[in-house]
């Protein structure tokens, strides 16, 4: 069973990639098709997108044929559903490309002979992973992807062609003729078969154009006189002339665009395996119940987000330094004249708050960082703290710096990328509003390093700040600290965790996992998998004595604040009302 997730990419510029599985799998084939869109596919999945009251049959089928490649998750209730046969049946009547996935074993022995004779991709069994799976995969979704889009596009075309009664207005015209009997020719060994509708289509637009072709040499030979030949050998010269500059014109034009295309995918699949490589370390508070639920809402946050999370240093004047976790988002999120950019969102001084000299009386009291090392947890009595390392250097002239890494997008042996600083201070909260913590959005002097991926305006979590909190699971994704047998430098922490209050958008509670280095993560809902705050620092939990609990600050809140007052065109509300 399939159909669009929503959001999953346009059509146009992403390779569609229907997904037959059975319900007992749908865990796995939730997570395929999350994989699958982290590395630019649009993949289709369930009935979510079918309105009410449309013929779901009927829409499945459109939703194949519309289909690039058809993933076909294997399994003992997949081979046994009615359904995922009917689907599978309809692929091999419209020559689609067909990929089996293993999931869990079968017995061979009642799998169809059709799919028998097809090459299975194994994500379980012995020495296989996931991701190991999930990269054999997209390697085969984009073998030959030109070809494949082609008998997709003609199979719509002849298609319609056929159901219309063959009308001759509806056949291939002028270069399209001469790049689909290319296309035929070109069929590569491993591609799907070309289907008699399209070569029936085909044909009869090549047969289309030669009869065109003699009714006008007819039609000239009794027609024209000796002026007219003349004048129409020169004005065919010259069209003949005009064509061939205009197709060498367009054919530039095509080499160019498929060179930058296969760029993109390439550059689009090396970002993805970036973030789907990064160390991750697992970390969870205490629970009354013993456990959290957490579905596969972990793999998308951290799939999507690690190529977002840095490590930022910030040296004071005073010598000290103050390591903390910041994030990227995208520029137009604040402002129209920064879209495409990607900006620092960073926790301001808490120990010194953002004020105007001379400091304004008004300015809320400031709060110490965590000091000290090498632990990187709090005890459950001691005061409130956000949650920063602060250390020791030597002094320090100048202004103030902010340098910036990102622990997760340096790949296995690589040498880390060397510190980006954080160039300009866009915006800071303003030293008058005291009931807000500090927080600033700087530009950066050079693009992050490739496999980052800002936080944009779809990943923004929009719930009302007085809506229930029952049971919802979070998750702070951060940096990790490294210690002797745990995290390296290289490695994020996810921090998962039970919402408790978000009534006041400036202290959003919810049970802690105490990680020092985590102030300034995203803190997302994993149900949704949207942000919806920023982690601060942690204290006691007055209801839950021996513990501490989270405070975090509204990302929306943030964001509503920078774009009613940075320079610039101004934004209305993140969130409609």
């Amino acid at each position: 069973m399939g159909t669009t997730v929503p959001g999953a990419g346009d059509g146009d510029t992403h390779i569609k990639v229907f997904v037959s599985y059975s319900r007992a799998d749908k865990a796995f084939a939730s997570d395929l098709v999350l994989g699958l869109a982290a590395c630019g596919f649009a993949p289709y999945i369930d009935r979510q997108d079918i309105a009410a009251g449309e013929d779901w049959e009927k829409r499945l089928e459109g939703l194949i044929a519309e289909s690039d490649s058809i993933v076909y998750v294997v399994s003992p209730d997949s081979l046994g559903s009615d359904h995922c046969g009917q689907e599978f049946r309809q692929a091999l009547d419209l020559q689609k490309r067909i990929l089996p996935v293993v999931w869990r074993a079968v017995d061979d022995a009642t799998a169809p002979p059709e799919l028998k004779r097809l090459n299975y991709i194994f994500f379980s069994g012995e020495g296989r992973t996931f991701a190991v799976g999930l990269s054999e995969l997209a390697a085969a979704l984009r073998t030959d992807i030109s070809w494949i889009r082609e008998h997709t596009r003609l199979a719509e075309l002849s298609g319609r062609w056929m159901a219309r009664g063959k009308p001759a207005a509806m056949l291939l015209r002028g270069e399209e003729i001469d790049a689909a009997s290319d296309w035929l020719a070109a069929k590569p060994i491993t591609a799907p078969a070309v289907t008699d509708n399209q070569t029936d289509f085909i044909k009869a637009s090549t047969d289309a154009r030669a009869e065109a072709g003699r009714r006008a040499r007819r039609a000239r030979a009794g027609l024209l006189t000796l002026v007219s030949v003349v004048a129409t050998v020169f004005a065919g010269l010259a069209t003949v002339a005009a064509w061939q500059w205009s197709v060498a014109r367009d054919g530039e034009r095509q080499i160019q665009t498929a060179f930058d295309r296969l760029n993109a995918a390439t550059q689009e699949v090396r970002s993805a395996n970036l973030r789907l490589g990064a160390e991750v370390w697992l970390r969870t508070a205490p629970s009354d119940t013993g456990y959290y639920v957490v579905d596969s809402g972990w793999y998308p946050v951290v799939a999507n987000y690690s190529g977002a999370i840095a490590r930022t240093i910030r040296a004071r004047g005073d010598g000290q330094l103050v390591t903390s976790t910041a994030f990227i988002i995208e520029g137009g999120l604040v402002s129209t004249e920064l879209a495409g950019q990607a900006l620092l969102v960073v926790q301001g001084d808490m120990s010194a708050p953002a004020c105007d000299e001379p400091r304004d009386p008004g300015c809320p009291p400031g709060m110490e960082a965590s000091g000290g090392q090498p632990g990187d947890t709090l005890s459950a009595d001691e005061t409130a703290r956000v949650q920063r390392m602060l250390t020791s250097g030597g002094p320090r002239d100048g202004l103030e710096r902010v340098m910036v890494t990102f622990p997760a997008l340096t790949a296995d042996g690589a040498t880390p990328k060397p510190p980006i600083e954080a160039s300009e201070r866009l915006w800071r909260t303003p030293a008058h509003l005291g009931g807000e913590f500090p927080f600033e959005v700087w530009r950066l002097s050079a693009s992050p390093p490739e496999g980052w991926r800002a936080i944009g305006a779809g990943d923004i979590d929009c719930t009302r700040f007085d809506a229930p909190v029952d049971a919802i699971t979070v998750a702070m994704l951060g940096i990790a600290v490294p210690a002797e047998g745990g995290p390296s430098e290289r490695a994020l922490a996810i921090n998962i965790s039970e919402l408790q209050n978000r009534s006041e958008a400036q202290k959003i509670l919810y049970t802690h996992a105490n990680n020092r280095i985590s102030a300034g993560s995203p803190v997302f809902d994993l149900t949704t998998g949207d942000v919806f705050a920023i982690h601060v620092g942690s204290e006691p939990d007055p209801g839950a004595p021996g513990r501490r609990r989270g405070y975090g600050y509204s990302l929306r809140h943030l964001l509503d604040m920078v774009r009613a007052s940075i320079r610039g065109a101004k934004l209305g509300p993140v969130c409609p009302d």
